[in-house]
């Protein structure tokens, strides 16, 4: 069975490449557009295997949506990789401080992606 992975990135294009590259790779990808849709999925579908997560979104930004996460029994051992635009080492430590287990950067060429989550993914279930 292929890996569950939730994207979630207010940025539809965005959401379309990192869908396509993961789904190329033989996972199953599925999108969301804010973080609070991402509560409403996760709620909704059940836990993910792994969620690649943007932090500049309107409604919940992605170090709320990550603390959320972490607060909730159910969803706190999912694996969350940040995936941002934010270069800044302040966001990095926050994030990784926050418990995202990696903290990538856009743009990323979809064969580093794949390798980035296959390692979360490796790591998450040893």
């Amino acid at each position: 069975m292929s890996a569950r992975i939730l994207i979630i990135d207010d940025d539809p294009l965005m959401c379309d490449l990192l869908q396509m590259a993961l789904r190329r790779e033989g996972y199953d990808a599925d999108t969301v557009y804010s973080g609070v849709e991402a509560l409403d999925y996760l709620t909704e579908h059940g836990a993910v295997d792994l969620i690649l997560l943007d932090i500049m979104m309107a409604d919940l930004d992605g170090f709320d949506v990550l603390e959320r996460l972490k607060a909730e029994e159910r969803w706190r051992d999912i694996p969350v990789v940040i995936l941002t635009a934010r270069t800044d080492a302040p966001s990095r430590q926050q994030g990784m401080a926050g418990g995202a287990v990696r903290y990538l950067t856009k743009p990323i060429m979809p064969e580093a992606l794949a390798e980035h989550v296959r390692a979360a993914l490796a790591q998450h279930h040893t």
